[in-house]
């Protein structure tokens, strides 16, 4: 197992839903994070963010994610948006995103429902 991996496996035993993403695509998820998203964690691998991200927050998303990547330091840690899942097509969650060391540049993303 790598770094993603191993901390996916510990916050998922703490009951913490979380994933990688880098870039516009999800990288790695645990359970709790794809039962979130009524889906698997096969299916997250690869997935694109916007294919998860509601209409009403999907251009704040991609701007976070952007000013993210060229390092930019205001970018906030924690907010709530929409997202879409299998069912709902409007679910609010909390989401925090953190950049960790030793995951190959990949962002580790929580979330929690509202």
């Amino acid at each position: 197992m790598d770094c993603k991996e191993n901390l996916l496996k510990a916050l998922q035993d703490c009951g913490e839903p979380a994933a990688f993403y880098r870039g516009q695509e999800i990288q790695l998820a645990n359970d709790l994070f794809a039962d979130i998203l009524e889906t698997d964690t096969e299916t997250c691998k690869g997935m694109p963010i916007n294919e998860i991200c509601h209409v009403k927050s999907i251009e704040m998303i991609q701007d976070f994610i952007r000013r993210r990547e060229m390092g930019e330091d205001s970018v906030p840690n924690t907010y709530s948006a929409a997202f879409r899942t299998l069912k709902k097509n409007n679910v609010e969650l909390k989401v925090t995103v953190l950049k960790t060391k030793h995951t190959d540049g990949a962002f580790l993303v929580l979330i929690e429902r509202k």
